[in-house]
């Protein structure tokens, strides 16, 4: 008996075994290519894309690291838990955004960039956000997410600034004495001009908020806040001890037992004077009895002058120079609200998201159709193969049966 045993084939035989079936090869290339493409596109990519811009924010006084209100400035907060849910909640774009999440597994992160000044790290006011792919359905949805966490920023600065208050309570003003209203109308005169002359050394006389230049709302304030009307009420007070209605009979009660007692140690004192004692103990007593009866020269003039009409006069005077200052302190508040509305910017370096962590559905397509080309042509050869072979066998087999019969 003879038999052939034939192994392999020839690189003319798989061309032809492709060839036969080229239709089927086509179609599961492209069928595998765009199978692959879909997967790495809406699914592999999604989760390991990352969107991230840069911007720049600056405000005054944003080199101090501080708040308007005098908290301190994290830039980390950008990205808080809270400003995340407050921009969630702005936009309904949004409203899929689990930002709950996205906190927890740290898909939102923030950086900042400095600079060496001596030997001194310096924030520069450029930062950098950027978020997880997977929580944004596109990449406008995530640039404009981030968008909206620096406006957001941009609006709690603004919203600090309008909280700054230079007014005194007035229910504190009112329970005052007169004595302390005063300390306290000279402390809000030195707070409301100590701040113009602030924002005009860093600004210039002439900047313009609302239509009026910063040394003309400062003139106007002292105009109407001027020192002298202040130290005029301090002298008066001063002299006549002015109380308020309420207090005045107790009070000239007080100063005439005080003038009473006076009177008495004046006696006592004169009759020490003229016990004949040292020279140097004469001059110390009638040093005493002296001021004794200047004081009481001082008490008869606050006793006249403690009268219902003189302390109505000079409430009056105090209340009208507390309304000025209070106005004076509310127009600086709406000017400093407007300075930092006007100087608080947001500029983004680019106008689109970059991403990160992508893979190109250029490269993936390609690969695609190489590896899905491979793959149709193996499992055509192999089919065409096993077929072949078979063929061989079944031809093979009738001439054995005859050979052994």
């Amino acid at each position: 008996m003879q038999q052939e045993y034939r192994e392999g084939v020839t690189v003319g035989e798989l061309f032809g075994m492709i060839g036969k079936h080229i239709r089927a090869v086509i179609v599961t290339t492209v069928l595998f290519a765009l199978a692959v493409t879909l997967l790495v596109a809406f699914v592999i990519n999604p989760f390991g894309r990352y969107y991230s811009m840069e911007f720049y924010l600056s405000y005054p006084g944003s080199e101090t690291m501080k708040y308007p209100d005098g908290s301190t400035f994290s830039y980390r907060e950008l990205v808080s838990a809270d400003a995340l849910e407050s921009v969630r909640s702005s936009d309904e774009r949004f409203g899929s955004v689990d930002v709950g999440k996205m906190v927890e597994e740290d898909d939102v992160s923030i950086t900042a960039e400095f600079s060496l000044t001596g030997e001194t790290y310096v924030p520069t006011g450029s930062y950098t956000i950027t978020v997880q792919g997977k929580y944004f359905s596109s990449r406008e949805t995530a640039q404009a997410f981030i968008r909206k966490l620096a406006e957001h920023a941009q609006e709690s600065i603004i919203d600090k600034a309008a909280s700054i208050g230079y007014a005194v309570d007035e229910e504190v003003f009112a329970d005052a004495s007169y004595e302390d209203k005063i300390a306290l109308m000279k402390e809000q005169r030195e707070s409301v001009f100590s701040a113009y002359d602030e924002w005009i050394a860093e600004y210039r006389a002439g900047y313009s908020v609302s239509g009026k230049t910063l040394s003309a709302y400062r003139a106007e304030a002292l105009v109407s806040c001027g020192l002298g009307a202040l130290v005029s009420l301090q002298e008066e007070l001063e002299q006549y001890g002015y109380v308020p209605l309420d207090e005045m009979q107790s009070r000239i009660a007080e100063l005439q037992n005080e003038k009473i007692l006076n009177e008495t140690k004046i006696e006592a004192l004169r009759d020490e004077f003229g016990s004949g004692s040292s020279s140097a103990s004469d001059s110390a007593v009638a040093e005493m009895i002296a001021e004794l009866v200047v004081r009481n020269v001082q008490i008869d003039s606050e006793i006249t002058a403690l009268t219902e009409e003189n302390i109505t006069s000079f409430d009056a005077r105090v209340n009208d120079q507390f309304k000025s200052l209070q106005t004076a302190a509310n127009n600086l508040k709406s000017v400093t609200a407007q300075l930092y509305r006007q100087e608080t910017k947001v500029h983004f370096a680019t106008n689109r998201a970059v991403i990160t962590g992508d893979t190109s559905l250029a490269v993936v397509a390609v690969a695609g159709v190489v590896f899905g080309a491979i793959i149709a042509c193996i499992v055509v050869c192999c089919i065409e193969y096993r077929r072949g072979k078979r063929a061989e066998e079944k031809k093979e087999a009738p001439e054995d049966d005859g050979k052994e019969s």
